[in-house]
């Protein structure tokens, strides 16, 4: 019988600890729009419908876990720092919303569905990672964006491998950098695209 209320105290002594133990926050972090940028450029818009694919973003990347490369082979994530939905429904939301606030197209929607769209936009991101360099710390950004035409012919295309230095490590700078490099690129992009499909001058 002792045994059994020495065994009780135990246990009930461990529950109380775990509960009294000071729970880890979990920060979330965004990818999204900066909006405190301007329209881009104030252009007439171009007289073609624009569809908008699914992001393709590599399955290393595409959870909402935050990936730390310290190798050239090795990735590991972060615990308790997360973004705050899948990079891939942040994206394309990014996108809309750029492709809404600059009307480089007369009509753009992720989709159509009683047309036959002019073009279409692909996005594929292959690295979204912090990478770890002895003391430093660099946002990394690998994107691919194409335009194609409804037959599938390549209209433009872009790829880039950006990689930014962070002040120190603070995710925060790390989103706030992918950000602003993911929208640097999309301008130069739709730039370049609007320049190819523009009517010539009469």
């Amino acid at each position: 019988m002792k045994k059994i209320v020495y065994f009780l105290l135990i246990a009930m002594a461990v529950l109380s600890s775990c509960r009294s133990s000071k729970p880890v926050n979990t920060s979330f972090y965004l990818i999204e729009y900066p909006w405190q940028a301007n329209p881009t450029d104030t252009v007439i818009p171009l007289p073609f419908t624009l569809e908008i694919i699914d992001v393709d973003v590599h399955p290393v990347y595409s959870s909402t876990r935050i990936a730390l490369r310290e190798d050239a082979h090795q990735v590991s994530y972060f615990v308790n720092h997360v973004w705050a939905a899948r990079p891939q429904q942040s994206l394309e939301r990014f996108v809309m919303t750029y492709f809404n606030n600059n009307r480089f197209f007369y009509h753009t929607e992720k989709r159509f569905w009683n047309i036959q769209p002019d073009f279409k936009l692909f996005i594929n991101v292959n690295n979204l990672e912090v990478v770890r360099d002895k003391k430093d710390f660099y946002a990394r950004l690998h994107v691919e964006f194409r335009l194609e035409t409804q037959s599938g012919e390549i209209v433009e295309r872009h790829v880039t491998d950006n990689s930014r230095l962070l002040e120190k490590r603070n995710l925060n700078l790390f989103s706030q950098a992918i950000n602003r490099m993911f929208f640097e690129e999309l301008v130069f992009f739709t730039r370049k695209v609007y320049l190819v499909l523009k009517p010539a001058e009469s």
